[in-house]
């Protein structure tokens, strides 16, 4: 990792949890209306214990201890107000559920979610320049084109990264002849790189040089993936996949057989409960089909039916253009994510897997493999019911041809090629919540 965020996310998570502590003290000496003895607050400790392991994963998925970009800066307040409205729920259900943690949990939640939230708010409105407080790295940037202007933008416009640019050097504008100059005048202890341009190559003996300094020469595009948690698309070619992409047999399977514990109660559950209910009301409001059955390109290029209840109008339609309307019935399932129950089966069958890329129908595929030069990489690990680009991406495409919000979709997917884990694909699933409640994803 180019830029060490790992110590701040640890201290947040420390204080975090601090104050969660903090708010139940203070909660039930308000509701008990004394202040309570250390033996009297351990005995409440247990049972809330629970609460806030829930707590601080739900922060996680929502994104709190993710790196400080301009997005999370300009949305913190909104997570953590909206997380902490997911805690209640939760809470209230955990304790309603197991009534052996000996709790009543009314009074003392909302005094406990209310003295949270506000310490939170105000702990995460410093935290950032507190804990980052690290010594910056004082940079010049070396390169052009989107990958170039994007770094810049985030670094010039966030304090909290940790690279501080002293100078911006657009080549397409820029005489690389004075860049001996430049770097005298800056006197950098780091230099960001596109190592792939061929008129930076004839100046590399001179940042070279530099290293001599103790100077840090680093690569663009590592720079834009610690950043921005995507793959640039403009770095993407055979030499990229033979040295990024490298999906273990160990990993595969251990990655199926979780695909198969996590799927089969689910799917068992919902064909008692849930089934039956989408039935009914599906039957009702247009006696049509119950499911919808549609090919979507799988592993290794291979096509699948994937099943989902029906949502639309039983009319026929089109892969590159919706054309048909959404039931009342489907806009419910829709919302609820209720629709996409049925592709448990697609799991268990091995078709796609709990985490992985979306898949697209063939027409789709067909269309971005000739916008996106190597799209199908993408089809060398399963599809998924939810992925990387899902949980991170804030404007999704949705029906038909989509060019520019699949672009940002691909960058994430080659991401999760790239860094494909199980604990990868956990964080993931982790994050999914948080889509799930919000009704966001692609």
């Amino acid at each position: 990792m180019i830029i060490r965020h790992t110590p701040g996310r640890l201290i947040l998570l420390i204080v975090d949890t601090v104050i969660l502590f903090l708010s139940l003290y203070f909660a039930l000496s308000l509701r008990l209306k004394n202040a309570l003895t250390i033996d009297e607050f351990l005995n409440f400790c247990t049972p809330f214990t629970v609460i806030i392991v829930v707590s601080l994963s739900i922060f996680y998925s929502y994104g709190l201890y993710d790196k400080p970009t301009l997005r999370l800066i300009r949305d913190l307040n909104q997570r953590i107000f909206t997380s902490q409205i997911i805690v209640v729920i939760c809470a209230t259900v955990l304790f309603y559920l197991l009534p052996v943690l000996g709790i009543a949990p009314k009074t003392i939640l909302i005094i406990y979610v209310l003295i949270s939230a506000l310490l939170m708010s105000v702990w995460r409105t410093y935290a950032f320049s507190i804990v980052l407080r690290y010594k910056k790295q004082r940079s010049i940037i070396i390169g052009s084109g989107e990958s170039y202007d994007a770094i810049v933008d985030e670094l010039s416009r966030n304090p909290h990264i940790g690279i501080t640019l002293l100078a911006t050097i657009d080549v397409d504008n820029y005489n690389l002849t004075k860049l001996k100059s430049t770097l005298l005048a800056t006197q950098p202890n780091s230099i960001i790189v596109d190592m792939r341009d061929e008129r930076i190559k004839t100046h590399f003996d001179t940042i070279y040089q530099e290293m001599f300094k103790g100077v840090v020469v680093l690569d663009i595009v590592d720079v834009y993936k610690d950043v921005f948690d995507m793959v640039p698309l403009d770095c993407i070619n055979q030499d990229w996949a033979f040295r990024s992409i490298n999906i273990s047999k160990r990993y595969d399977s251990l990655k199926r057989l979780t695909d198969i514990i996590l799927t089969l109660p689910l799917s068992l559950g919902s064909l008692l409960f849930i089934y039956p209910c989408v039935y009914i009301a599906i039957k009702i409001e247009d006696d049509g089909p119950i499911f919808y059955t549609h090919t979507r390109v799988g592993r290794f290029g291979k096509p699948f039916k994937v099943y989902k209840f029906r949502s639309m109008e039983n009319l026929p339609t089109s892969d590159l253009k919706e054309t048909k309307k959404v039931t009342r019935v489907g806009s419910f399932i829709r919302k609820t994510r209720i629709d996409e129950i049925p592709q448990l089966w697609n799991v268990l069958k091995g078709d796609i897997s709990l985490v992985g890329p979306r898949p697209e129908t063939p027409l789709l595929v067909k269309e971005y493999a000739e916008a996106f030069p190597f799209y199908n990489i993408r089809h060398i690990v399963r599809p998924g019911l939810s992925g990387w680009a899902q949980t991170q991406q804030h404007e999704v495409p949705k029906f038909g041809i989509d060019i520019k919000q699949t672009k940002t979709k691909l960058a994430y997917d080659m991401y999760y090629l790239e860094h494909s884990s199980l604990l990868t694909d956990i964080a993931i699933m982790i994050r999914t919540i948080k889509v799930l409640v919000s009704k966001s994803g692609v």
